[in-house]
């Protein structure tokens, strides 16, 4: 089965019109940015700077949804009503409106839809299946995630669009800030460790609460420094998550799960560390070294290829994808509700699960 694909937004986008032309029967036949200059690499292909023409005139079966976060929802709805499936990059909606919008337009087309949150598919998460598989934690009974990095140097934009680094902000005049600073509150870009979290668990988020530290880094700017979020599963598992991208701290990644048997934790700060305690097999409290896997998988592919070609697969075999419309927004609504949690003082807000719902 040919399929022809289509990818809206080149700055990332440009990895996944790579992804696609590597896939055995898939063909990248027209390409979308509001940006021209970001097309003239693809002379060979249909190019449009307008989204409405590219869905209506691309000649796509498939279309990559790669652009800014806040046009997500809206651009996936209007892919699906064309017939179009879709695998959306995270955040894939900004609101609970969004979420049943994006839903009911997946039931309503024949078409697939998928959240590209690729972090599943990593080789850490691989290793941690296993030692839940062989009862190594037991029953999970809190999980805990953290997100940060510096995003500053991709707040400010200058005339042309082109990014200004902070320490440069002072030089330029009319700067205008980029979607990042103004529309990603941090809990809002939680698929990354949420999850990775619930697939391991296989659970989904019931109820949020979140609070916030406010603008401080960039004064002026608008943007939350940090964000947390604490959730209760359906299980009844505690989770914990903080994120922050105006804030100076390199990249940082934190996972934890804790079970009733045994606990481990990985920390990603330019190399990984992971580590384990098992009642079975520790009498100690010191923890003990496992190998630091964070992207490398035991069948040796690239994570990234194989989130790309399990949503080709099920469109080509009209299947459910791997992360279908439901999951994406059990990993996605949490964080939306603990924004809106910490926007109202840390109300506790009850988790919409729109399967049946309309």
């Amino acid at each position: 089965m040919k399929l022809k694909c289509g990818v809206a937004g080149l700055g990332r986008g440009r990895t996944f019109v790579e992804e696609l032309r590597k896939i055995s029967g898939c063909e990248v036949v027209a390409v979308c940015d509001e940006n021209p200059h970001k097309l003239e690499d693809y002379g060979d292909l249909r190019t449009f700077t307008e989204y409405d023409a590219f869905i209506n005139d691309g000649g796509m079966d498939v279309v990559a949804i790669i652009t800014r976060g806040p046009d997500h929802a809206a651009q996936s709805v209007t892919a699906l009503g064309a017939g179009l499936h879709v695998i959306c990059e995270t955040p894939c909606v900004y609101t609970v409106d969004e979420a049943r919008e994006v839903v009911n337009a997946a039931r309503s087309s024949s078409a697939r839809y998928m959240l590209t949150e690729d972090y599943i598919f990593m080789g850490w998460v691989q290793t941690w299946e296993k030692l839940i598989e062989d009862g190594k934690l037991g029953e999970i009974v809190y999980a805990e995630g953290e997100y940060t990095h510096d995003c500053r140097n991709i707040f400010f934009i200058d005339e042309s669009g082109a990014y200004v680094p902070l320490k440069d902000r002072d030089k330029h005049s009319n700067l205008g800030l980029a979607w990042r600073a103004t529309d990603l509150p941090p809990l809002k870009y939680c698929s990354h460790t949420l999850g990775p979290l619930l697939h391991l668990m296989s659970d989904r988020c019931v109820t949020a609460s979140g609070l916030q530290s406010g603008c401080k880094s960039v004064p002026g700017s608008g943007a939350i420094d940090m964000e947390v979020g604490i959730f209760k599963t359906e299980k009844g598992s505690l989770v914990r998550l903080t994120n922050g991208f105006s804030i100076a701290h390199p990249f940082a990644y934190f996972v934890g799960l804790y079970g009733t048997k045994g606990s481990v934790k990985m920390l990603r700060i330019g190399e990984s560390s992971v580590k384990a305690w098992f009642e079975d097999e520790h009498s100690g409290s010191s923890w003990v070294d496992l190998p630091a896997q964070w992207a490398d998988r035991d069948d040796g592919r690239v994570w990234l290829s194989v989130c790309i070609e399990g949503f080709i697969d099920s469109v080509r075999n009209d299947t459910e994808p791997p992360i279908d419309v439901y999951k994406s927004m059990d990993y996605t609504l949490p964080g939306i509700c603990a924004h809106d949690s910490a926007e109202q003082g840390g109300n506790v807000m009850e988790i919409p699960d729109l399967r049946g719902s309309t």
